[in-house]
This record gives C-alpha cells, sequence and structure tokens, in this order.
C-alpha cells in the first residue's frame, strides 16, 4: 500500500450576482498556484449545496507535506490576499488538508510512479513519461523490453525515413501541427544523417575505394623524382628517378633508398639532349616568396594575419601535399554547416513576413530539407560503392541514380516549400529563387571562412 500525494482542498462559496465573474478569477488563480513548486496537479469542482448556492472545491495535489508548509509560510498569504482584493466579502473560503490516501479501483489500489510518486491511470505516467514495472527478476523481461523498443524505434525510423524521402514538406508540416511523437526528432535526424555522410565520405578517402594514385614531385623537369601509389593489379607501387638500391650498414640489408631525401641534401644535374646542364634545387622552399599586403584600414586583421603566419601555414599544408589540410576541412564542414542553417533560417523569416510563422519554423523546414539532402548523398555514395567498386557489377547505375537525385533535390524542395507555406506556384518560385541565390553566396562565403579556419589551425 503506497501512500498518495498530499490533497490541499479549498472549498468557495461566491454570492449569486457575481458567479460568472469568479469562476473566470478562479481559473487563472488555480494557473497561478500550479506554478508554485511543488504543485502536480489541480481539479476544480461544483458543489451544489442544500440552500441552492453552489460552491467551488479546488483539489491541488502536492508532492509532499513540506511542499505544503513552505506553501502555507510563503505563499498562501498573498495568494489569498488576491481573492480578497479582487471580491471582498462576498465570497467564504474554507480549507483542509487531506493525507494519508489511498486509490482504489475495481481491482484493487491503483499504482503510483515509481520515478516520480505520480498516481498512474495508465500503463506510462503522465508527469514523466518512464513505463509502469516491477524489478526485473528474469532475463527474459531484460530481452522482451529490448525488443519492444527496438520495435517501436523501428517503426518510428521507417515512418521517418518514408516521410521524408517521398512526401516533401509533409514531415515537416506535421511536426508544425503537432504529431510529433510518430517520428524522429527533426535535429536529431540531421545530426545523425550528416555525421554518417562526412564519416563515410572520409573512409572512403582514407581506404581509397576509387583507388587513386597519390604523386610526389621533388624537383622540376624531365628527370624529377616520382613516387605514385595506386591500386593497379599491375603494381602495388612504382619508384622512377635515380634511386639507388644501398646497403644498410646497421641492419645488415638491403634497402631502396630515398629519392626525396637523397635530393633534398643536394643538386640534381641533367644532360638534356642539346647537351646543356640544368640544375634543380630539390629543397626549394615553396612558402618563401608568399607576401601579403593589407592596408592600414584593415586593422586587426593585418596585425594577426603576418607574413610569418602566413609562411608557416604554408609550410604544414605542403609538408604532406596538402593531405592533412584536406582531412581537416572535411572535419570542419558539418560544423560550417550547423552554423549556416540559422543564417539561412534568417533569410527564410524575410523571404516570408506575412507567413506568421516563427523563425524556429523556418529553421524546422531546413532541418528537414537539410537531413533529406545528407541521406541521399550518402545513399548516393553507398551505391557508388557497390557499383564502381568492384568488377562484378556494371558501372552504369552509379551515375544514373546520381544524375535522378541531382534533378529530384531542386523539385523536392520546390515542392516542401508549397506544402508547408502553401502560397501559389509562382510566389513560391519566386521565393525558391531568392533562396537559391542567398543559399549560393552564403554556403560560398561559409566556406571561404572555413579555409581560413581550418588552415590557420592547423
Amino acid at each position: 500500500m503506497r501512500a498518495a500525494p498530499v490533497i490541499y482542498e479549498v472549498n468557495l462559496v461566491p454570492d449569486p450576482a457575481i458567479e460568472d465573474q469568479f469562476d473566470d478569477w478562479l481559473q487563472e488563480h488555480v494557473r497561478d498556484m500550479l506554478a508554485l513548486p511543488g504543485f502536480i496537479d489541480a481539479t476544480i469542482s461544483r458543489v451544489e449545496q442544500e440552500d441552492g448556492r453552489a460552491a467551488r472545491t479546488v483539489h491541488y495535489e502536492l508532492q509532499d507535506r513540506e511542499t505544503l508548509e513552505r506553501y502555507l509560510t510563503d505563499d498562501a498569504p498573498r495568494m489569498r490576499q488576491a481573492g480578497i482584493d479582487r471580491f471582498g466579502k462576498r465570497f467564504t473560503a474554507t480549507r483542509r488538508i487531506l493525507v494519508a490516501g489511498q486509490r482504489l479501483a475495481l481491482s484493487g489500489e491503483l499504482d503510483v510512479c515509481t520515478n516520480c510518486d505520480t498516481m498512474l491511470t495508465g500503463q506510462y505516467c503522465a508527469q514523466c513519461g518512464q513505463r509502469f514495472g516491477t524489478r526485473m527478476i528474469s532475463l527474459w523481461e531484460l530481452v522482451r523490453e529490448a525488443s519492444e523498443f527496438l520495435t517501436d524505434l523501428d517503426s518510428r525510423l521507417w515512418r521517418t525515413l518514408g516521410m521524408l524521402l517521398f512526401r516533401p514538406g509533409k514531415l515537416t508540416l506535421d511536426y508544425l501541427r503537432g504529431r510529433r511523437a510518430r517520428y524522429i526528432p527533426p535535429l536529431k535526424l540531421f545530426i545523425v544523417f550528416s555525421l554518417l555522410f562526412f564519416f563515410l565520405l572520409a573512409l572512403g578517402a582514407r581506404i581509397g575505394m576509387e583507388g587513386p594514385r597519390v604523386s610526389t614531385e621533388a624537383s622540376d623537369g624531365d628527370n624529377g623524382v616520382s613516387i605514385s601509389f595506386g591500386s593497379d593489379d599491375d603494381a602495388a607501387g612504382e619508384v622512377s628517378g635515380d634511386a639507388d638500391l644501398a646497403p644498410d650498414t646497421e641492419s645488415g640489408s638491403n634497402q631502396i633508398a630515398d629519392p626525396v631525401a637523397t635530393a633534398a641534401d643536394q643538386s640534381v644535374t641533367a644532360d638534356t639532349e642539346s647537351g646543356s646542364e640544368v640544375s634543380v634545387e630539390a629543397d626549394e622552399n615553396r612558402c618563401e616568396d608568399l607576401d601579403i599586403d593589407l592596408g592600414p584600414e584593415s586593422g586587426w586583421l593585418r596585425a594577426w594575419l603576418t607574413e610569418e603566419r602566413l609562411t608557416a601555414t604554408c609550410n604544414k599544408v605542403v609538408e604532406d601535399h596538402g593531405e592533412s589540410f584536406s582531412r581537416a576541412l572535411l572535419e570542419n564542414i558539418p560544423m560550417m554547416m550547423f552554423f549556416f542553417l540559422p543564417i539561412m533560417a534568417l533569410v527564410m523569416k524575410l523571404a516570408y513576413p506575412l507567413s506568421k510563422r516563427y523563425y524556429v519554423e523556418h529553421l524546422l523546414f531546413l532541418v528537414h530539407f537539410h537531413a533529406f539532402f545528407y541521406f541521399v548523398l550518402t545513399l548516393n555514395l553507398l551505391v557508388e560503392w557497390a557499383f564502381e567498386g568492384t568488377t562484378r557489377l556494371p558501372d552504369w547505375p552509379a551515375p544514373a541514380i546520381a544524375t535522378l537525385t541531382m534533378i529530384y533535390i531542386p523539385i523536392y524542395l520546390y515542392r516542401a516549400m508549397r506544402v508547408v507555406y502553401q502560397q501559389s506556384a509562382r510566389v513560391t518560385l519566386a521565393k525558391y529563387a531568392l533562396l537559391g541565390v542567398s543559399y549560393f553566396f552564403g554556403l560560398f562565403l561559409m566556406f571561404a571562412v572555413t579555409l581560413i579556419v581550418t588552415a590557420f589551425t592547423l
């Protein structure tokens, strides 16, 4: 048997002449009471009395006795005075405290949520959402609970993906109308798909899904040193130039001498067909001639973007032929898009000044669209790996699907704008063009900033 929360009962009897005004005031008064800490719920009842007058009984449900004591000490005088100031002596009030109560049903005593002690009227708590259940006593209960969670997740996942892919704007419209529990939250959807796409993109670059070749030129001219790595079947690696097979005096084994290191210590002199000699410095510093001239009006930018800082950044990029810079840039682009969306939401807000929609509603539209965008790009990437990364399947499905995707994305955006904002085709087309131009310039500016930040934070 579990004790119910404390019930604070207030009985109010107004004069018949002020009943309507009193009822309006009582509604506001009860809302103010529920805003106090520890007040869980309230019920207003109309009680018919023998003298024909109607009383109002309010049952406030409080968390515990300490909450009630705090209310009686700190807030009760102020709350009671509000009624006296409004109606004077034209109503009477009596109060009772109900403790140690129980709720019973035909099947017995009603249960209380073990998380927040709220009375349960169903399988889930109306206060905190926790499902009612006792202590787990078997492995089967644990497995069953996990399976129910996965089933619920799957149903929401497939419902969300189907709506996101094939019903432009419908997911956003449902969310704005309050139909949210059946779908995956939009921000979670955006974060998951964006991170998944960039993760697969970085993974493909690292493992070389397309068999890229990396070529290093150590000197200018026809006799420069070139190193190529590829995934061709005829050779795993190729070294061209004057690479000598030099013995390793310490280990006693023969190793191929590093031609780049050799060329870095001395000049390479080659005989041309005409008999002349050309001398090339292999350790030539390609960053030493960098020069930047910012006017005095640039202020702090001139003080920060010094020639020494620019040269150091250039050396870092050249040192590994831009590989670390490319990886860092790929890691920073998701963060760039995270800041880019709020800017585009402001553009949408300005494009629809009479829509009476809040800024966050425009942001929600863009979050759903970009979640769709990253999802279809991820599918295209997987298709490309499947068809172009193997010799057993034809190559044509990958470019065909990519072409269809590039056609579908702008059509999807236009249709989504029609569904969510419900304006005519002509007006939507004009705002679609405005959004496209703003998107291009905004993305260009954000990408330029990301390039600079990435370069100077290597």
